[in-house]
């Protein structure tokens, strides 16, 4: 079991990472409540002593996002995991996960879970998309709850909001690079069509993984190195994002018990955003 939790941490290690945006910002309308799905799908390569492991992960998240008020620059958010649903395929072992099943919540990833499936979490976040509150800045999370940065990317706020420079317009282009928890990303945006209060804004980056999280007792290193590429529709009067989609590969090692695996991983996220 324990070389099927190296595999699975490796697979999603590469999921997400905290962004702080600067000169930039967003004007969330208070009082809206938002739907936020988001697929992300994994395929990983990982050599194991001259044999090569293949390993997939599917997993599905679905947040509930409220913008109570604001206060200045800072805003006021409760957000909730409401569903997360896991297809994983490793060493020819199928692993599924439903927090909707009362047994799967009982069951080893249910119970790292369990403080964050359906327990609204209090956000505050500044107009140029920080997190600030100490519900987002949790530590405590272990297993999958760590991996999988919950706390740290604010419970779906990142996927839901992106800042944007003043008076925004076709060809409008800025770089963020951000730095949080052993995650490095350089992040380019242009913005390449407006509709209406439409914009269509593409963007590529690079991202650096240096990570430690402890599994069932044993202690994983992850370092990786990849490259993505995406697009998103977002309102700019609003920094509301209607939808995303991105393709992403890293490379590297994950260290565990003593070893270095060399691994490479494919990865493509969809975000879609509809206002409750």
């Amino acid at each position: 079991m324990k070389k099927i939790q190296l595999f699975f941490a490796a697979a999603i290690s590469f999921s997400s990472v905290a962004v702080a945006q600067s000169n930039v910002s967003f004007k969330l309308p208070t009082g809206k409540t938002y739907q936020v799905t988001n697929k992300l799908e994994t395929n990983s390569s990982t050599d194991v002593q001259g044999q090569t492991m293949e390993s997939k992960a599917n997993i599905t998240s679905t947040y509930k996002i409220n913008v109570k008020n604001a206060a200045g620059k800072i805003y006021n958010l409760t957000n909730t995991l409401t569903h997360i649903d896991m297809n994983m395929s490793m060493m020819g072992q199928d692993i599924t996960f439903d927090s909707d099943s009362s047994s799967d919540m009982n069951g080893e990833f249910g119970s790292a879970l369990k403080d964050y499936v359906n327990q609204p979490k209090d956000i505050q976040v500044d107009n140029s998309g920080k997190i600030v509150s100490a519900d987002s800045t949790d530590t405590s999370a272990t297993g999958i709850a760590q991996r999988l940065q919950l706390a740290q990317t604010g419970y779906g706020t990142q996927l839901a909001f992106l800042p944007l420079p003043a008076n925004p317009k076709e060809g409008s282009a800025w770089t963020e690079t951000t730095n949080s928890n052993g995650m490095t990303r350089t992040t380019n945006y242009t913005i390449k069509e407006i509709s209406g209060n439409m914009a269509t804004i593409s963007f590529n980056g690079t991202d650096s993984v240096e990570t430690t999280m402890e599994q069932q007792g044993m202690e994983i290193s992850t370092k990786t190195h990849g490259k993505v590429v995406g697009e998103e529709k977002v309102d700019i009067k609003t920094g509301v994002i209607q939808s995303g989609s991105s393709t992403g590969d890293a490379s590297g090692t994950v260290s565990a018990m003593g070893q270095d695996f060399p691994m490479t991983t494919k990865i493509t996220s969809s975000t879609t955003v509809k206002e409750l």
